[in-house]
């Protein structure tokens, strides 16, 4: 079947991304070109740089400066600015009925998510975070064969995530936000911690019950290095996080009280199995794979109140952990 029949067969969802920068131009817009169900059809961004680059990429995109401005029919928003920016446009999109896909973090304070909670269920739309990792290949093949009964019950997760340095640095000329707390929220807990905490729910599939964390905090103030502890009812996840290493690389070991999973950037390993994958956890930071794969569910969690909350509450729990973790360090 042709994609011009799969898009008759069906009600394609009609999207604004908010932000067109390098996430939104390399990793959710090549998503969009192939996607059945969703399309982009506008683009919002304050820098008429960036909406002329949308217009270059996406043929009869509308590019406006602000929401406000917007005059093509939309469903949904996909908000790609700086954390900092999300609440404004998220806001804004449930007043005027339209579903939201944000990326991660979704807000940085609970006050806010809250409020934002409240909004949506007045108006019966969806907020969805990205949480991509989760669709990465050698981590759904992770999840499968934990699902499976592969090492039994899970018991004690360790996730290791190393980098050099934020992106910010490679580029002193163009500054990245991840450098600006007033932008970022926090540094690589507030980063990467973020995914770590939604894969250790995911994993063991209940929330965690207690919270212990220890801080390394750069010359700007933000953390450049965090120790974790979550402890579940069931076992616990360690996680650790830094961008003071010599080196990129992500590893994870899933252990059960039968066998264990291991994750070695581009390599797993299932008790005596092992597999190799094309590319490394650690390599890129815009996954246009992984949004590809996520997105069939996004439009799920669209047309259901009962996915959309398990999503939203997904965020609330890393949220929640997060802020834990600064307040005990």
């Amino acid at each position: 079947m042709t994609a011009a029949l799969l898009f008759a067969d069906k009600a394609v969802q009609r999207g604004a991304i908010i932000g067109f920068g390098a996430v939104a131009a390399n990793g959710h817009w090549p998503a969009y070109a192939d996607s059945t169900e969703a399309k982009i059809v506008a683009v919002v961004d304050r820098t008429e740089e960036r909406r002329r680059a949308a217009r270059e990429s996406i043929r009869g995109v509308e590019t406006v400066a602000k929401i406000e401005e917007l005059e093509t029919a939309i469903d949904f928003v996909d908000i790609c600015t700086p954390p900092a920016l999300h609440g404004d446009p998220m806001r804004a999109a449930l007043a005027r009925g339209w579903d939201v896909l944000c990326e991660k973090p979704l807000l940085l304070t609970l006050d806010e998510l809250e409020q934002v909670r409240s909004l949506a269920g007045e108006s019966g739309r969806a907020v969805v975070p990205i949480h991509n990792w989760k669709y990465a290949p050698i981590i759904r093949r992770a999840t499968d064969a934990l699902r499976s009964g592969a090492i039994g019950n899970l018991r004690e997760l360790q996730i290791e995530t190393l980098r050099i340095e934020d992106c910010a640095a490679l580029d002193p000329n163009h500054p990245n936000w991840r450098r600006d707390p007033a932008l970022s929220g926090g540094g690589i807990l507030m980063d990467h911690g973020w995914h770590a905490i939604y894969l250790a729910r995911h994993w063991f599939g209940e929330d965690p019950i207690d919270v212990e964390a220890a801080l390394h905090r750069a010359t700007n103030g933000i953390e450049d290095e965090a120790t974790l502890a979550l402890h579940f009812p069931s076992g616990r996840a360690r996680i650790f996080l830094t961008r003071r290493a010599d080196r990129r690389r992500n590893t994870m070991r899933l252990i059960g009280d039968r066998d264990e999973i291991a994750i070695n950037d581009d390599t797993l390993k299932i008790g005596e199995e092992e597999i190799r994958f094309e590319s490394a956890l650690s390599v890129g930071s815009h996954h246009a794979d992984w949004f590809a794969a996520m997105l069939p569910d996004v439009m799920a969690s669209f047309r259901s109140r009962e996915l959309a909350r398990a999503n939203f509450d997904e965020a609330a729990l890393c949220l929640s952990v997060i802020r834990c973790a600064y307040e005990i360090a």
